[in-house]
C-alpha cells in the first residue's frame, strides 16, 4: 500500500500519514464501486434488438448500457479542458519568463478517462440537468394560470439560480459583493 497508516512516525507526521491513507482508501474504494457500476441494473436497459448469434458464437446480451453521453463526447471535453489548462500554464510561464514549450496543436493532449470516471461524470451532469428542470417546473407551477409548459425563461432562471448556488457552495469568494454605503445626509441650510 503506497500510503500506510501511521505507526511509528513522529507525532507531527501522524495526522498527515493517516489523512493520506484515508484518501487513498477512499479513492480505491470509489474506483472499485464505479468499475462494477456497468453491470448494475440502474445503468442498464433492455436491448432493442432480438437476441442473435454473435461472431464469437455467444448470443447477444439482453441488456445494454443506458448512457446519456457518449465516450467520444467525454474524451473531447477532457481534451478541451486539458488544452485550456495547458494554455493557462503557458501564459503564466511566459509572464514568469520561463523557457517552456507549449502544447503542440498537431498532437494535443488526450487524457485517458476510465469507464468509472466517465460514469461518475455522466451522473453529475444528469443530476445538474434534473435540478435545473425541477427548478423550472417549480417556477411554472408557481404561475399556474399563466403557463402550462416549462418555458425557456423559467429554465434560464432555474439554471442561473443553480449556478449561483453552486458558486456560493464551492467558490472561494461570493459571486457578488454588495458594499453598504451610507447615504450622504444633506446639511441643513444655514440662515
Amino acid at each position: 500500500m503506497p500510503f500506510p497508516k501511521a505507526k511509528k512516525e513522529a507525532a507531527l507526521k501522524r495526522s498527515l500519514m493517516n489523512t493520506l491513507n484515508a484518501s487513498y482508501q477512499n479513492r480505491t474504494a470509489a474506483s472499485r464501486m464505479w468499475a462494477t457500476a456497468a453491470t448494475c441494473p440502474l445503468f442498464l436497459k433492455k436491448a432493442t434488438r432480438k437476441p442473435y448469434k454473435m461472431k464469437n458464437g455467444r448470443t447477444s446480451p439482453k441488456y445494454r448500457g443506458n448512457r446519456a453521453i457518449s465516450t467520444h463526447t467525454i474524451k473531447a471535453m477532457a481534451s478541451g479542458a486539458s488544452a485550456n489548462a495547458s494554455a493557462l500554464i503557458e501564459a503564466e510561464a511566459a509572464l514568469l519568463r520561463c523557457d517552456t514549450v507549449a502544447e503542440t496543436p498537431k498532437y494535443p493532449m488526450l487524457p485517458s478517462v476510465t469507464r468509472s470516471a466517465a460514469m461518475l461524470y455522466e451522473q453529475a451532469i444528469i443530476a445538474y440537468c434534473q435540478t435545473i428542470f425541477a427548478g423550472s417546473r417549480d417556477l411554472k407551477d408557481a404561475f399556474e394560470k399563466k403557463h402550462k409548459k416549462v418555458s425557456i425563461r423559467s429554465t434560464q432562471a432555474a439554471a442561473d439560480s443553480l449556478n449561483t448556488r453552486l458558486s456560493e457552495a464551492t467558490g472561494f469568494v461570493p459571486p457578488v459583493i454588495n458594499a453598504k454605503i451610507k447615504e450622504e445626509k444633506k446639511k441643513p441650510a444655514e440662515a
